[in-house]
């Protein structure tokens, strides 16, 4: 399925441009496993090295998941998600002074981005295979984009009272819907 390997190269190309260190640099050192006061949301993914790495670059995966480039692309032609490619909790509740960190534990680089509304991210063919042809604004904003890569953790701070909505800017149907109260 070569067609999805322009677009999907874009993320290394996109993240150079930006000025932001390339996706495989660690955003912070382990371990995993934040302090058990925080909160901790999930990212994961299944990819499959080989794979994945054939198809879309090398170093697109780390990971040593099982699925392979073709059956990730054949289960979002047929269902417009994959299920091993998702955010853990999607919709979660908690306190505004509540320590949050948001945990990469899949072999890809994701973006843990806060959008207005969900959407598409940056790549064409994954927002159309997903039923997601319209891009969220925030995903097009390559200055303020923050790609957390394979195994890492970045804190989340900041958070005021109200609904945030946080997706991946690649794999847009990767969402958390954050109510934060007092």
């Amino acid at each position: 399925m070569k067609t999805f390997r322009p677009a999907l190269l874009s993320v290394w190309v996109l993240a150079a441009c930006s000025g932001q260190a390339p996706p495989t640099d660690p955003v912070s050192a382990s371990p995993l496993r934040p302090a058990s006061a925080d909160f901790t949301i999930t990212m994961l993914d299944r990819c499959e090295p080989e794979s994945f790495n054939a198809a879309v670059g090398p170093g697109t995966c780390v990971g040593d998941g099982k699925v392979t480039f073709d059956a990730f692309i054949a289960e979002l032609v047929k269902k417009q998600t994959h299920h091993q490619w998702r955010n853990q909790p999607t919709q979660v509740a908690l306190k505004s002074e509540r320590p949050i960190n948001v945990v990469n534990m899949g072999g890809e680089t994701h973006t843990f981005t806060a959008v207005a509304e969900f959407g598409g991210g940056f790549l064409p063919d994954l927002n159309n295979l997903s039923g997601n042809p319209v891009p969220a604004p925030e995903c097009l904003d390559f200055g303020t984009i923050q790609f957390l890569p394979a195994k890492s953790v970045t804190p989340l701070t900041g958070l005021t009272e109200g609904t945030h909505l946080f997706m991946c800017c690649i794999h847009p149907w990767m969402r958390t819907t954050a109510e934060v109260h007092r």
